[in-house]
């Protein structure tokens, strides 16, 4: 009696956690659905958008190159860029995209930001809102749709900018107490620290 008992309760536990299982992946497969950029551009639209996207957000090209060379270098980048979510709000387009980052093993670095764009082809407005720091891509999947929904329901980030989180887990690596996003010039800037000590 004891080892039927048994049995049907380990039975008990593996159908819990199987329907557990099956119900985070359906809620994954739910958000990935609710944030594609097919569901707001065509795919001409969206190559041309990567293609601005990449121009804005891409390291500048070093050295003396030529033009054709410049457009080979940002047209390499845009190869390499994935664009995870997108989604539309009063107007506003808010976006997930993600490029490679250096190391041993395959990583990456996702930015978070928004654009307008009247005509679908042509961005306006543009702004970055936060960069990941790299990681593993299954890894930085799971944290950007966590980053990109708080995102784009004007929640406050900032409990996941570098040691601001209690778990000391890596989030967001720009902005941070130095660094900030200037809309103007469109890049990232570091605040003027003053040191006390020199007053």
């Amino acid at each position: 009696m004891n080892s039927l008992f048994a049995i049907f309760s380990v039975l008990r536990i593996s159908i819990v956690l199987l329907l557990g299982s099956l119900f985070v992946l359906f809620s994954c497969n739910l958000e990935k659905d609710k944030f594609k950029p097919e569901d707001y551009f065509t795919e001409s639209q969206k190559k041309a958008i990567e293609i601005q996207l990449v121009l804005k957000t891409a390291k500048k090209p070093e050295g003396s190159l030529t033009g054709p060379e410049i457009e080979a270098y940002y047209r390499e980048q845009a190869i390499t860029i994935r664009w995870h979510y997108a989604h539309e709000k009063n107007g506003i387009y808010y976006f997930l995209i993600s490029r490679p980052a250096p190391s041993l093993y395959e990583k990456r670095a996702a930015i978070g930001g928004s654009f307008t764009s009247p005509d679908n082809l042509h961005i306006k407005a543009f702004k970055e809102v936060f960069q990941t720091f790299k990681m593993k891509p299954e890894i930085l999947l799971t944290k950007g749709a966590v980053l990109f929904e708080k995102m784009v329901n004007g929640q406050d980030l900032k409990s996941y900018y570098p040691n601001k989180n209690n778990n000391k887990e890596e989030w967001i690596e720009f902005p941070d107490d130095i660094n900030y996003y200037d809309s103007v010039t469109q890049s990232w800037k570091m605040k003027l620290v003053t040191n006390p000590e020199l007053n």
